[in-house]
């Protein structure tokens, strides 16, 4: 197929989504490395948590919100590797191929996986931020993004299209 990893578009692309992968690493690997320095350092946090008006047994809910953040920047990490081969496959000049349509739906569950994480997650934030302070303004207390939900319809949507257009394309190979 035709070259076209000369575009712009793409070589930026590529660049952006190696970058965001590496900052999803490393959001993922401190979040992880957190959660032990939590415990063997459980005596000075219990005494921070504590003058800021929470329980010491606090710690664990730390421990969890460290947890989901791996978890998220870990999903969020394999988002963004299916989208890179989507992106690589578009370079190469063929981005309508049945494997694509398989990457499109898989990217549509990790982005409902996401979705589904941030809920827990955000809600132990605002926790972590409001209290014993009155509620902060500036967070989407219930962790639902709309636009998340939109963008996993989006995939699933167009996971549909590519397969459906992967399928004619090679009936109609198959005819000439």
């Amino acid at each position: 197929m035709k070259d076209v990893a000369e575009d712009r578009l793409l070589r930026v692309a590529r660049l952006l989504i190696r970058l965001v992968m590496g900052i999803s690493l490393l959001i993922a690997a401190g979040a992880l490395l957190s959660i032990p320095v939590i415990f063997a350092k459980q005596h000075e946090f219990a005494a921070e948590l504590i003058g800021n008006g929470f329980e010491p047994s606090a710690i664990w809910w730390g421990a969890l919100l460290l947890a989901l953040v791996f978890g998220c920047a870990a999903l969020a990490f394999l988002f963004l590797r299916q989208l890179a081969a989507i992106v690589q496959s578009a370079s190469q000049g063929d981005p309508f191929v049945p494997v694509n349509a398989g990457r499109l739906r898989n990217m549509g569950w990790l982005a409902l996986a996401i979705q589904l994480v941030a809920v827990p997650m955000t809600r132990l934030a605002v926790w972590f931020d409001a209290a014993p302070f009155p509620p902060n303004v500036h967070h989407n207390e219930n962790g639902i993004s709309v636009g998340g939900l939109i963008l996993v319809l989006i995939l699933f949507v167009l996971a549909r299209v590519f397969r459906e257009g992967a399928r004619l394309r090679e009936e109609v190979e198959g005819t000439i």
